[in-house]
């Protein structure tokens, strides 16, 4: 019942984002550009209201408010990133989206590492997790022809931090996979994991469109996965919270 309420609070942004994503397809990239800033907006609108439902009935947990209130924040980070990166991205201008969204990723590694408890699993699943996620990161690198100077080194620091958050929350997945006391903290997580997932990937693509060229429908492609990222993202913490 509690899932269904977010589903339903987070309508207008559903809405919106459906706008959005139609409008890229058919190449609308001044309807596409208006509709891309009120996307977080409409999120964090969606989550106030599901919290002001579940207070109402006597819910959430005594202060999931302050885990709550620093994801929005988060998402309201993911706002001005969308902001810097309208139009034609160049890199000049990347390194202000980058910095936007880095600022969310820390909130969101912050929520995760202060709120929600951690079970380490065995040091041989670390070990690989952590080798996997760095071939991936230099191996993105060198897909975008190994950008050097600030961008690059920003490029590689934002990188880095979505992959720490990406592993910590699969880290965490691992851990509780078998304890039985927190086998309700997996699905959340999940979704969690989901979210990160689909970031990299769309960073990935945006990367390419930047630093290499844009390829037909390349824009669907990115924002499809980010609204994706940021609702998972958005979804995960509230089922934990």
């Amino acid at each position: 019942m509690i899932e269904y309420s977010f589903l339903w609070c987070c309508a207008p942004f559903f809405a919106a984002a459906a706008f959005h994503l139609i409008s890229c397809l058919a190449g609308k990239e001044r309807y596409a550009d208006l509709s891309k800033v009120i996307l977080m907006p409409l999120l964090i609108a969606g989550i106030a209201a599901f919290y002001i439902i579940r207070f109402k009935a006597g819910q959430p947990a005594e202060g999931s408010i302050i885990p709550v209130i620093l994801v929005c924040t988060a998402l309201a980070a993911g706002n001005a990133g969308d902001i810097f990166l309208l139009g034609d991205v160049k890199p000049s201008t990347m390194i202000k989206g980058l910095c936007a969204f880095l600022a969310g990723h820390f909130l969101y590694i912050a929520v995760l590492s202060i709120f929600v408890p951690f079970r380490a699993p065995s040091f041989l699943f670390i070990l690989i997790a952590v080798v996997l996620y760095s071939a991936a990161l230099y191996l993105s690198w060198l897909a975008v022809k190994k950008p050097r100077g600030l961008i690059g080194a920003g490029v590689l620091l934002y990188g880095g931090i979505l992959a720490a958050f990406s592993i910590l929350v699969l880290l965490r997945i691992a851990g509780f996979t078998y304890a039985q006391d927190a086998q309700h903290l997996i699905v959340p997580l999940v979704k969690l994991y989901t979210g990160t997932l689909l970031f990299l990937v769309s960073d990935s693509v945006l990367s390419h469109t930047i630093f290499i060229k844009p390829f037909f429908q390349s824009r669907f492609v990115v924002m499809s996965t980010y609204i994706g990222a940021q609702f998972c993202i958005a979804w995960g913490f509230c089922s934990l919270f």
